[in-house]
């Protein structure tokens, strides 16, 4: 019940805002749950913040309020992110617009916030890629398993001009307007069984999302696959009904599966792609000063997004050996990485093909370097 009222709330609040009625008063209040943000630029960027600021304020722009939701904890990746676009936000426009920022689900579970996001309610989400298949299952193509040797490879593909037009269409399809996409990382296994090579892999308990595509491509790579709630993982691991997991580093931390978990790897099956977008009937509404500068801030968010998940990975991973995880190097056992592309990556895009644009899934693999 509170969360409808909420959403009504929003919903009434999104359309003042869009319609210029907060321009003769205070501006909009969506909640007081908001999350201030903090941070500076080089003074060349905050001279030209500051008259971006000044002449925003000097307008007779309407006083706007932004909601963006998430489910991660304020300490994830995704809240960082959104920790900037308040900041950028509230500075470009002279304090017109006024950012409110929801972590940990308080705005509903990704599939409800993106309908969200649709209707008008919430202004923003920021999550990963396998969270909006069921919308945008084109996003799937992120799913694609063993494709990439490194992080540069992964950011030059999701870079690529003809895949992210396609993409773009692809949320547009859905009144999604994509802001952002922008990696996380790779995701990783941890488990309790040393792994010396590709056959020690064989039949290993992991859980995994319950996501078709990784359910497939693990059980091609030989291992026993179980879907299983987030919530129950780390139960499960202590009991030792499971041996393994497979996220990224910083949930690894955060969850501390490192209290069960006695290996970590940098298996880098694929990357954890995260993306931001709007209701495209809302960005279209808003002014085109507006406008500008969500576009600015998403530009200049792309490499501060890179520039936390590089860190994060490098410290993470340091600080789970501190606590007494032996770390296992992929790169050092001889064959493994080989053994699990050919055992998997043709088949998912063969299957994936079913569902998943050729235009754009020729992008994406060229842009990868890969050649079938």
């Amino acid at each position: 019940m509170k969360k409808k009222i909420l959403c009504g709330i929003l919903a009434m609040a999104l359309a003042c805002s869009l319609y210029g009625c907060g321009s003769s008063g205070a501006a909009t209040t969506v909640s007081p749950n908001t999350t201030e943000a903090a941070g500076g630029d080089t003074a060349a960027g905050a001279t030209a913040a500051g008259a971006t600021a000044a002449a925003a304020a000097a307008s007779d722009l309407p006083e706007m309020t932004f909601s963006i939701g998430h489910t991660g904890t304020e300490d994830s990746w995704n809240h960082s992110m959104c920790l900037k676009i308040k900041e950028k936000l509230e500075e470009y426009s002279g304090g017109k617009i006024k950012v409110n920022v929801y972590a940990n689900g308080q705005m509903g579970s990704d599939s409800e916030m993106i309908l969200s996001v649709i209707q008008g309610d919430l202004t923003m989400q920021c999550t990963n890629t396998a969270s909006v298949t069921n919308t945008v299952s084109d996003c799937g193509i992120a799913d694609l398993p063993f494709l990439f040797d490194n992080v540069e490879s992964v950011r030059k593909a999701l870079s690529d001009e003809t895949f992210l037009s396609l993409l773009k269409e692809k949320f547009e399809a859905q009144d999604l307007a994509l802001m952002l996409v922008a990696d996380q990382g790779f995701r990783c296994i941890t488990t309790n069984r040393e792994i010396k090579s590709f056959e020690d892999l064989a039949g290993m308990q992991m859980r995994v999302q319950d996501n078709a595509n990784h359910i497939a491509f693990w059980t091609d790579a030989t291992l026993a696959p179980t879907p299983l709630a987030f919530s129950e993982l780390y139960l499960s691991l202590q009991q030792g009904l499971l041996e393994a997991q497979e996220n990224p580093y910083r949930t690894t931390v955060a969850s501390k599966f490192y209290e069960v978990q006695k290996y970590v790897t940098n298996s880098n099956h694929v990357p954890q792609c995260n993306v931001i977008f709007m209701g495209k009937t809302a960005y279209d509404a808003l002014p085109p000063e507006y406008q500008k500068m969500v576009d600015q801030t998403m530009e200049e968010l792309l490499p501060y997004a890179q520039e936390v998940a590089d860190e994060s990975m490098e410290n993470d991973l340091e600080f789970l050996q501190e606590q007494g995880m032996t770390f296992l190097d992929f790169d050092q056992i001889p064959g493994i990485r080989e053994a699990l592309k050919t055992a998997a990556l043709d088949n998912a895009i063969a299957r994936m093909e079913e569902t998943i644009d050729p235009a754009l899934m020729d992008a994406y693999l060229k842009a990868a370097g890969y050649t079938r």
